[in-house]
């Protein structure tokens, strides 16, 4: 019998309607069985997926100066929330409201109200930045349900003092420049973690008993420039620069005997607190980063081969002829003709062409291995970021007159740090040290010496005879009337230095700018201060001694005072008894100049007057100062009744020929000089009346220099 049609649908319908009532009685079965068997271990598979760890940051380590002035340190603020369903909370609540109105200043029921009025939230916010001590209240009070998010800014005390050695960091406290970045795994720290818990809509709640391990702070790092003299050369380098013009100037001081880097300072420059807001350029550190040609001041590789490697010594003899002299199809000149010359007088008045003929002489191997030897053409492994290598070419690879451009500082490159450490050898007896900055590291909580920094020298560059043959004619490139760095000149401080100039060196060869620079050291005696001054494209003057060497006196005469041992030398010796009746020698017809070098030594004050000189190095002496005051004397001048200086012959002998031709000018005599050097004869006696011409006859030898005669300055320095 055939199924009817409505009885087939009510059968279907039916058998739904059994499936839909056996559905849910299924699914609840299932759920007391997972509630039975399996809910003890879902439960807590829960409860682990809830919980969270939040990290604490750590508080990045402080920089100190030598001296152990703050110069980098970190301003902690820290976020207060609670937690109100944490049991035990209420019963001290209002213990943590008096607590943070009394920090914010705000009132106890502003936080009273806040917690109140956070509707279904269990984590609020109560403060976003708290200080320090007010976080420390909060922890001895040990309240429950507090979390606590600490932060940290990075803080320079100083604003823009040292700041291409400090470096800057992030918003997150990376380092990404200066010491903050070489030592950026040392000053971060260890961060800490805190347990929390996060519920369905991922509020945090704290955990009563949870984990929490404290961060470690990162460790205390002190450096080895001190904050008195980093103050003092920044000032007179950005004076210097302004004064010059230039593009932009770097100078960086050293200890010749540890290497330990005094002070370091770049114009122009930034504060690390808004270091986004300056440009590339400020916060570049030209000290380690730029590789430029030193010019001049390379010339101290080519006499330390010259003697070391090429048989020759001081007074070894060079004719430079009339001031130009082609190597190899290019010429090369001097600033005037010097004729005959030794190598203690080229380095001295600088000579391009005496030094080539040195390179020469000693050959490019010998060149080559001094240079290296005295750390051309590889880092100095500074404690600093992004030092550069410089480039030296080796022997094989010079062409033409490439070994005569090197000895005169063309055709190699350097950064200005490489220049400074190759002088420090000179200061330091021949031996090389390394240049640093890290003095030492510090553990943060107890102070216990973690690391410091090594005192031994990478190597002899060269020998202790040799530094001591070439010295005093460094230190005449700044006593010497002849020399070209006399500006560098300190009163009572014997200074020994070099100057440099070098043009700009292009992709397509050389602009008409100018790199000009000096590099001294001080006291000679006993060296403790190696320091380079390098300033880029003046505009007010280009030569190393007339523009460099000047921020190089006036940095030296203010650090003085810093070094005790060398504050104690320089000083200008007591006073003795009053001399008034002691014969003032006879100085009538002498070079106003020459007449003030002779008083001077006899203990009398010479004030010179303007008229009385003859060129710019007379009017220098007008700044000089006295050694002592016996006796007031106006001016180098004849005692009444005395012939007049203008009718006599002055005696000229053991004086250069520049002075001697310049003195007789001067009174209208006509002079004709045989021979270079120094005078030795004269046609006319001493004392005698004054001819309308006179012949000079001059021979090379040291220019003789009376006791006592002041540092005068060149009419033109190099």
């Amino acid at each position: 019998m055939a199924t009817r049609p409505r009885d087939a649908i009510l059968s279907r319908l039916y058998g739904v309607l059994a499936l839909l009532l056996v559905l849910p009685v299924a699914v609840l079965v299932q759920m007391v069985r997972i509630h039975l068997a399996e809910g003890a271990e879902l439960r807590e598979r829960g409860e682990l997926q809830a919980e969270d760890v939040r990290e604490l940051p750590a508080q990045r380590g402080t920089i100190l100066d030598r001296a152990g002035r703050v110069l980098v340190a970190n301003t902690a603020r820290y976020e207060i929330a609670a937690d109100p369903t944490v049991a035990g909370f209420e019963a001290r609540a209002e213990e943590l409201y008096t607590l943070l109105g009394e920090a914010t200043g705000r009132g106890a029921d502003y936080f009273r109200r806040k917690v109140r009025d956070r509707a279904s939230r269990q984590y609020v916010v109560l403060v976003r930045e708290l200080d320090e001590p007010s976080r420390e209240r909060l922890a001895e009070a040990d309240l429950p349900g507090l979390i606590v998010t600490g932060s940290y800014q990075r803080r320079y005390t100083y604003d823009r003092l040292a700041a291409h050695v400090l470096g800057h960091v992030t918003r997150d406290l990376d380092g990404v420049a200066g010491v903050e970045l070489q030592l950026d795994a040392a000053l971060s720290g260890t961060p800490g973690r805190q347990a929390v818990r996060r519920d369905r809509l991922n509020h945090v709640r704290a955990v009563v008993g949870g984990t929490r391990v404290e961060p470690r702070q990162g460790e205390t790092v002190v450096l080895t420039i001190d904050l008195v003299r980093q103050a003092i050369l920044e000032e007179e380098l950005a004076r210097g620069v302004a004064a010059a013009g230039a593009r932009w100037g770097t100078a960086v001081a050293m200890d010749p005997r540890t290497g330990a880097i005094l002070a370091l300072a770049n114009v122009p420059t930034y504060d690390p607190n808004r270091a986004g807001e300056f440009s590339e350029a400020a916060r570049r550190n030209h000290a380690v980063v730029d590789r430029i040609e030193p010019g001049s001041t390379f010339k101290l590789v080519t006499a330390v081969a010259a003697v070391e490697h090429g048989g020759m010594t001081p007074a070894t003899t060079f004719e430079t002829g009339d001031g130009v002299h082609t190597f190899h199809g290019e010429s090369m000149r001097d600033g005037r003709g010097y004729g005959t010359l030794t190598l203690g007088e080229a380095v001295t008045r600088s000579s391009n062409i005496a030094m080539a003929m040195a390179a020469e002489r000693a050959g490019s191997g010998a060149l080559y291995a001094t240079a290296r030897a005295l750390g051309f053409g590889q880092p100095t492994l500074v404690d600093l970021p992004g030092e550069v290598a410089g480039r030296l070419r080796r022997p094989s690879e010079q062409r033409g007159a490439d070994l005569s451009r090197v000895g005169i500082g063309y055709a190699v490159e350097a950064t200005p740090l490489q220049l400074l450490t190759a002088y420090a050898a000179l200061a330091n007896g021949g031996l090389l040290v390394r240049p640093h900055l890290i003095a030492e590291r510090r553990d943060p909580v107890t102070g216990a010496l973690l690391w410091a920094a090594p005192t031994d020298s990478v190597r002899r560059a060269f020998s202790p005879q040799t530094a001591a043959a070439l010295m005093p004619h460094f230190e005449a490139v700044v006593s010497a009337e002849e020399g070209t760095g006399t500006r560098a000149a300190v009163e009572h401080l014997r200074v020994a230095g070099k100057t440099g100039t070098a043009r700009t060196a292009t992709a397509g060869g050389y602009v008409s700018s100018y790199r000009s620079s000096f590099v001294g050291l001080f006291p000679v005696e006993a060296p403790e201060v190696v320091l380079l001054v390098v300033l880029d494209g003046s505009s007010q003057g280009y030569s190393g001694g007339v523009v460099a060497a000047p921020i190089f006196g006036e940095v030296a005469r203010r650090w003085v005072g810093t070094f005790p041992s060398v504050a104690a030398r320089v000083a200008p010796p007591e006073r003795s008894a009053p001399r008034q009746a002691a014969p003032v020698p006879d100085v009538v017809g002498w070079p106003a100049v020459l007449a003030a070098g002779r008083l001077r030594a006899s203990g009398f004050d010479v004030q010179l007057a303007r008229a009385a000189g003859w060129s710019p190095a007379a009017l220098a002496a007008e700044r000089a100062h006295p050694l002592a005051e016996p006796l007031p004397v106006a001016a180098a001048e004849a005692p009444e009744g005395a012939p007049s200086r203008a009718r006599r012959m002055p005696d000229l002998r053991g004086r250069s020929v520049r002075e001697a031709v310049g003195w007789l000018r001067s009174l209208g005599v006509t002079p004709r000089v045989e021979g270079r050097g120094a005078i030795v004869r004269q046609s006319v006696a001493p004392g005698r009346p004054l001819p309308p011409r006179v012949l000079l006859t001059a021979a090379p030898s040291v220019p003789f220099t009376p006791p006592g005669a002041p540092r005068l300055q060149p009419a033109s320095a190099r």
